[in-house]
């Protein structure tokens, strides 16, 4: 989920599957992308926004899922397994 945003390419494929179908959710991402590299944001930087927003759900996620209230803490410390640096490879 996280290293595969460190390709540029997937910039492309996102504004191409929001164009193909524009009544999804989130489908204002690809033309939000579009306005973003018109305005001059590198695609480098665009990926890496991205990659960190999604560091962080999944790490946010974990670290609940973690939190021993839940489900007698069955997977206490899981989200230890994110608590790297973003740019660290998994």
């Amino acid at each position: 989920m996280i290293n595969p945003l460190d390709q540029t390419s997937r910039l492309d494929n996102i504004i191409a599957n929001c164009k193909r179908r524009p009544d999804d959710p989130f489908a204002e991402v690809g033309p939000a992308i579009e306005r973003a590299l018109a305005a001059g944001v590198s695609a480098e930087d665009i990926c890496l926004i991205i990659r960190s927003t999604t560091y962080e759900a999944v790490f946010g996620t974990l670290y609940a899922i973690g939190d021993p209230g839940v489900d007698d803490n069955d997977v206490f410390g899981l989200y230890e397994l994110m608590a790297t640096s973003p740019s660290a490879k998994w």
